[in-house]
């Protein structure tokens, strides 16, 4: 098995890599906070739902998103899209 498999990545070089290959495809949006999924295949956030990252049943903010968020290939991850509060456009739960 190459080492390369075994190896930790970053979730979000991760995610950016599924959506290069449009599996599933995605679009993010990118502050200096902050980052965000706006869109996974065609469907986009909402003001009232957006999507959300989880990570061994974990839920990841935007914040910890852009700070980083290693991940393996034993980790679980699941995006899915769902009721989310908002103030301004930004989520707040």
């Amino acid at each position: 098995m190459p080492s390369s498999l075994l190896d930790r990545k970053d979730l979000l070089f991760l995610l950016a890599e599924l959506s290069k290959k449009e599996d599933p495809s995605m679009r993010f949006i990118s502050t200096n906070r902050t980052e965000e999924i706006m869109e996974v295949n065609g469907i986009r956030n909402s003001w009232d739902a957006g999507w959300v990252v989880y990570v061994n049943g974990e839920r990841m903010d935007g914040m910890q998103l852009k700070r980083g968020v290693k991940v393996g290939p034993n980790d679980q991850i699941r995006i899915r899209f769902e009721t989310v509060e908002r103030v301004f456009g930004r989520p707040i739960n």
